[in-house]
């Protein structure tokens, strides 16, 4: 089977993560660290120790292939002596920010709104979302919920990244 051709990539900063759960009974702390898995892609960010509000800003970044795949967010605890501890879930969607990619964009003004989502049942947004276009760039800010855990939320900036020779 063809894999899917490329169709730009998704440059995702993990800024930070707040008021996370803590894992660790014993310590009363947390080692966090978030993977982002899109297809069969898999990337991470580096590990923040005892940190409960932890300071990533890590940029990850993926090929996109399909655009009705979601990324998948998982923040987990990092353990020296036993498998590492889920902190929580959460997942958002490239199309928001593939579809402002599309548009011709050169004239607008720095800071434009291209487009807002709110959060609803159906979405992990702990608030709106906005799709921008900042410093020639299309960029989309989020802050994610986690789900399956008590508390906790992730600041993420996504990025359009163009690939050279494929047109949108």
């Amino acid at each position: 089977m063809a894999s899917e051709p490329v169709i730009g990539k998704l440059s995702v900063r993990i800024v930070r993560g707040h008021n996370l759960v803590i894992a660790d009974s014993l310590t009363h702390t947390s080692d966090p660290y978030v993977v982002l898995c899109y297809g069969s892609q898999k990337v991470k960010t580096s590990v923040q120790k005892k940190n409960a509000n932890p300071l990533w800003n890590d940029v990850l970044v993926l090929p996109v292939t399909n655009l009705t795949k979601p990324v998948k967010l998982e923040v987990f605890d990092e353990d020296k002596f036993t498998a590492d501890d889920s902190m929580g879930v959460a997942e958002f969607n490239v199309t928001d920010i593939y579809d402002a990619a599309k548009l011709d964009l050169k004239h607008a003004s720095d800071g434009t709104r291209i487009k807002t989502i709110y959060p609803v049942g159906t979405n992990y947004l702990g608030s709106e979302s906005h799709v921008s276009w900042k410093n020639g760039k299309v960029v989309q800010d989020l802050i994610l919920k986690l789900k399956n855990v008590d508390s906790g939320s992730v600041v993420l900036q996504l990025e359009w990244v163009h690939v050279p020779g494929v047109t949108l």
